[in-house]
């Protein structure tokens, strides 16, 4: 009964690929063109818009870093290979929510950002002060830095904008500087959704 259940098992993956190609997928330039993975397509057009999501350990050889989340989405097809362009990123729930501790202040925000090549961004972050604290300061810290993060998009394009996110060189740099206004225990980026792209991408 169970080679009999095997043989079956393996008709229907051999039915359900039948007549499909296999596409490579490829990462945008940003992490170098590597090949991510493969999936497989009756029609390739059907692959264009398909989003795609990788953890950073994929893309680069920061291994400890793999509480990030990058998503892709499939772009363009030449031949079998499939290329991918940046559309999202995330931090495991688990990584921000494992920062809060009890009676500190956790200070959220979302806003729309605009890289220097034109790339249009909604980026939510979350900052952890060290205690619970007067409204006044809380507004002083987000503000602090959402200002931050903003210019930061401004003055980068969205290749060095993103990985100055993912090597937390961004998050350490808000995290320093904010703790002028009130300590600030942790920040990170949580999100980034791509809301707009240049023209002609």
């Amino acid at each position: 009964k169970k080679a009999l259940r095997v043989r079956k098992d393996a008709a229907q993956v051999a039915k359900k690929w039948k007549g499909k190609d296999w596409f490579v997928i490829f990462s945008p330039r940003m992490f170098g063109e590597k090949v991510i993975g493969e999936t497989p397509a009756t029609n390739p057009k059907t692959l264009i818009g398909r989003n795609i999501e990788v953890g950073i350990s994929d893309l680069s050889d920061q291994q400890r870093r793999d509480f990030y989340r990058i998503v892709l989405m499939i772009e363009r097809i030449d031949s079998r290979a499939a290329y991918t362009r940046f559309n999202g990123y995330r931090a495991l729930k688990e990584h921000v929510l494992g920062m809060v501790r009890k009676r500190a202040q956790k200070v959220e925000s979302v806003i729309y950002v605009k890289t220097m090549d034109d790339w249009k961004l909604q980026v939510s972050s979350v900052g952890i002060l060290n205690r619970n604290t007067e409204t006044a300061v809380k507004k002083k810290a987000r503000a602090f830095m959402e200002k931050a993060m903003r210019e930061s998009a401004e003055k980068s394009g969205i290749d060095d904008f993103v990985k100055s996110i993912i090597s937390s060189n961004l998050q350490r740099g808000i995290k320093k500087s904010g703790s002028r206004i009130y300590p600030i225990r942790f920040f990170e980026v949580a999100r980034i959704e791509v809301k707009g792209v240049p023209q002609g991408k």
